[in-house]
């Protein structure tokens, strides 16, 4: 026992007899123990306040005090004090219930030797700093939880919630008493249900213990008031003393979508017309070329300029040169389809692609845009103007190996109709 701190003991007994026996039985072990009598729970809560001690041996029958309530009364006083009942009382279900009132041990008067109180205070001095242990690092992990600014759900096997942290509260707008223990569909569009339960099983099959679904094709929650919202979530399982549990770290990133979505809009389009750059528009020309190829759907292409547009600008001004730019987007959309695309290759020169298009089909669309442009208006500093534009018409036909060659033989019909006194519309040759 050298080099070895002594043990500070408050023994809380009224009878001296039973303190007399406490006595000798810890110093059997020499000065390891050291001990403090009190005979009633006043003077108890008097040497609580006084000193420090690391176990109370506590006896339930006091003058002032009597039954659990003595274990309450320390423990008031002295929450993470260790606490061993010492009772006349040999009954199971008697211990069980000192023990769940907050006492880490329970011995027999007349029932135990040195041996067998020596080893209690010290296996109860260990339990109570495990449980300090556990408590502190539930704590912990309550404050993470609390103040994580991602909502965490947690659920059972059962799909049913059993955590629900004030961020998922914020995000989802339940409150936690009106979510727990109800289905995590509550949280799902119901589009969504079949496809995420089926996700949980395959997880739950896996050994893995987390998994990001960043990668997943769509994550979407539901609130409380039926908006969705876009998510990125993580989740991971583990196993607890009723059964498996999933936990769903939840992130809203309508945000971040909206500007991943704005910029690939601006990645795609004309800055200033909002129609298709080249880049975009002769991806999707050879994306529909291939497929022309392929199962012989017919493809046709508009190549259109503007006539005239450098005098447009030095008429006008370049102001009212971008304002029949982007008249001209604005008209073609109005009477194109859907599956249709106008694209702006460069500077006045434009294009339309149109899937399941045949020549004559192409050629009665551009006639339309021509038609309906010329009868538009445009005013720059009190003057109005019009503008006609030119077209040429070509049909993607098998025997061609790109859709270049497609694009050539509806630029050289253009120019064609340029050289013979524009705003006009002319088919390529085959």
């Amino acid at each position: 026992m050298t080099g070895q701190r002594s043990i500070s003991v408050l023994l809380i007994e009224d009878n001296p007899g039973d303190a007399r026996l406490v006595r000798e039985l810890l110093a059997e072990e020499g000065d390891m123990f050291g001990i403090v009598l009190a005979g009633s729970m006043r003077e108890a809560r008097e040497r609580l306040n006084a000193e420090a001690f690391d176990v109370v041996l506590l006896d339930l029958s006091l003058p002032d005090s009597h039954g659990f309530g003595t274990i309450s009364c320390i423990r008031a006083q002295a929450p993470a004090m260790p606490l061993i009942v010492l009772t006349g009382f040999d009954d199971a279900d008697f211990a069980v219930a000192a023990v769940e009132a907050g006492a880490q041990d329970f011995l027999v008067k007349g029932q135990f030797e040195g041996g067998t109180i020596r080893r209690a205070i010290r296996y109860a001095i260990t339990r109570r700093m495990l449980e300090e242990q556990v408590r502190l690092s539930e704590e912990r992990l309550k404050g993470i939880i609390e103040l994580a600014h991602d909502g965490i759900v947690v659920i059972d096997e059962g799909y049913d919630i059993t955590l629900f942290n004030p961020a998922a509260e914020r995000l989802f707008g339940y409150r936690a008493e009106e979510v727990l223990g109800k289905s995590l569909d509550v949280l799902l569009p119901d589009r969504v249900l079949e496809q995420h339960r089926r996700f949980l099983g395959d997880f739950a099959r896996d050994l893995t213990g987390s998994r990001a679904m960043t990668n997943r094709p769509a994550v979407t929650g539901k609130r409380s008031d039926g908006t969705e919202f876009a998510a990125e979530i993580s989740i991971s399982q583990f196993s607890s003393p009723t059964g498996r549990q999933f936990t769903a770290t939840v992130r809203d990133i309508t945000e971040r979508r909206r500007a991943e979505d704005e910029l690939r809009r601006l990645a795609l389009t004309d800055a200033l017309t909002g129609a298709a750059n080249r880049r975009h528009f002769m991806e999707r020309a050879a994306f529909e070329f291939a497929r022309m190829r392929r199962y012989g759907n017919p493809v046709a292409l508009v190549m259109l300029d503007v006539d005239h547009f450098k005098r447009v600008n030095d008429t006008h001004g370049h102001a009212a040169g971008d304002a029949a730019l982007i008249l001209l987007v604005k008209c073609c959309r109005s009477l194109l389809r859907d599956t249709d695309l106008v694209g702006r290759l460069g500077g006045e020169e434009f294009a339309l692609l149109l899937p399941d298009a045949t020549d004559e089909d192409a050629f009665q669309v551009a006639e339309r845009v021509r038609f309906n442009l010329s009868d538009l208006e445009i005013a720059a500093e009190g003057i109005a103007f019009s503008f006609t534009v030119s077209m040429g018409v070509a049909c993607c036909q098998p025997a061609e190996t790109s859709v270049e060659q497609t694009i050539g033989r509806a630029d050289r019909a253009l120019y064609r109709a340029k050289s013979e006194g524009r705003d006009r519309t002319l088919r390529a040759a085959p």
